[in-house]
């Protein structure tokens, strides 16, 4: 995947700007093919549960996670590195381990953006360390914070750009840094493909059922108060299936065609060379078509990361809170399902980690510094104080909301929401300045 185009000059009307007060991002889907993400899919049917083992089918999955990496490979620029954003998490140290099969480690580069104590900072380090590759890595605070360059960041992807105030404006800068000569591999689809997002054992859902079970997962903490009189975030969803639940079923129809696309995949670069294996013809084709119940909880990925590359998956893991992944499915869906909880209340902007427990990457120690570091806050409530006299956002005011960040009456995740709109609306501003050359 090549993003060269640049960006599109556009709108940002009143219902794009209530959808991203509400959820964070703008779901309502353009005109076009909803799962276009999935267009190497072959849409093959489900297999039945008396058709299939789990030890075949762990096999038959590592044989289809290496040909997706092969498949990859064989079309990856040869110039520069083939460059991994490595977390703690798992799909990045997928493809690091897909990665060793195909190049030399002199040929691979990590990148990791954070802080020390972060475990996804730390934890990728480790792993760095283990596969005896180079590693960049950009500490939070080492980034210049300013207006100006968050603005560029959004520039650099779409307009509008979910959360471009956290990870996103770190991602950016590291890249700038490595530069555009080198093959980036992304991990995006990974979570879902492999089963993370997925409500349960049970493959029949309604399509009502399925719409509000993301609305009940994505729609933000009180954000009635800051939409249009009249505003249903309901609207914003599709209003039928795509395809048969046969096929993919109604919450994964969802999770690919709203958040992967509209949310997710916003992420990208414009200008840099991508490959996304897991969204690759072989491991998709494998995956789709297993029973959703070895997919639930990531059962099935999860053991065949064991069997493909054992060595990476003893390593911390901020999965499982510093454990490599366990071998005992019943042990990794009780702890997964613990930091599951732990990152819903998080995103909700609710109190959730008594004792000072650190977190895992580096959104929450970004978007909270406002707290201790002036050149943040000051930043954020200039942005903020240029939203309310935009008079865009019904009863904003910017001394409130300044107060309120003192009491701590207003959640992180809602500040960045907000300062987030402003952003975007600025690199609206400027590409409207522009005209016709932005998209050049």
């Amino acid at each position: 995947m090549n993003n060269q185009s640049g960006p599109q000059a556009g709108t940002f009307d009143r219902h794009q700007r209530d959808q991203y007060l509400a959820f964070g991002f703008v779901p309502q889907l353009p005109d076009g093919d909803a799962l276009s993400l999935l267009s190497a899919w072959s849409r093959l049917p489900r297999r039945s549960r008396r058709a299939v083992s789990e030890s075949g089918l762990v096999r038959e999955g590592v044989r289809a996670l290496k040909a997706a990496f092969e498949e990859c490979a064989s079309t990856a620029e040869s110039r520069g590195d083939q460059v991994v954003f490595l977390s703690g998490g798992l799909d990045s140290r997928v493809i690091l381990g897909a990665l060793l099969e195909f190049y030399r480690p002199a040929e691979i580069l990590a990148a990791t953006f954070g802080a020390p104590g972060e475990q996804d900072f730390d934890f990728a380090a480790k792993v760095a360390r283990a596969a005896d590759v180079r590693h960049e890595v950009l500490e939070s605070f080492s980034a210049d914070w300013t207006t100006q360059g968050l603005v560029d960041s959004v520039l650099a992807r779409e307009v509008p750009l979910p959360y471009p105030f956290g990870q996103r404006y770190l991602s950016y800068r590291l890249h700038q840094k490595i530069g555009v000569h080198n093959t980036f591999w992304d991990g995006l689809g990974g979570d879902a493909v492999s089963g993370a997002h997925i409500p349960g054992r049970d493959e029949h859902w309604t399509w009502e059922a399925a719409v509000s079970r993301f609305l009940n997962m994505h729609l933000l903490a009180h954000a009635d108060q800051y939409t249009s009189p009249g505003f249903r975030p309901e609207a914003s969803m599709p209003a039928a299936p795509f395809v048969s639940d046969s096929l993919l079923s109604y919450p994964d129809q969802l999770d690919f065609a709203v958040r992967q696309t509209r949310y997710i995949n916003t992420r990208y670069m414009l200008g840099y060379s991508v490959r996304t294996p897991f969204l690759s013809r072989p491991w998709l084709d494998f995956m789709l078509s297993v029973p959703v119940g070895y997919r639930y909880e990531q059962r099935l990925y999860m053991t065949i990361q064991r069997q493909a590359y054992p060595r990476l998956f003893k390593l911390p893991t901020t999965t499982f809170d510093g454990g490599g992944v366990p071998a005992s499915p019943l042990l990794r869906k009780v702890l997964v399902v613990q930091r599951r909880a732990l990152r819903k209340t998080e995103r909700m902007g609710w109190p959730s980690r008594p004792g000072g427990k650190p977190h895992s990457g580096a959104n929450n120690a970004i978007r909270g510094s406002h707290r201790h570091r002036t050149d943040i806050r000051e930043l954020i409530l200039k942005n903020l104080d240029d939203l309310a006299n935009r008079g865009v956002v019904t009863g904003l005011e910017s001394d409130a909301i300044a107060q309120a960040m003192v009491e701590r009456r207003i959640s992180d995740t809602r500040i960045s929401v907000l300062l987030g709109l402003e952003l975007n609306l600025k690199a609206v501003d400027r590409l409207t300045k522009m005209g016709p050359e932005a998209s050049r």
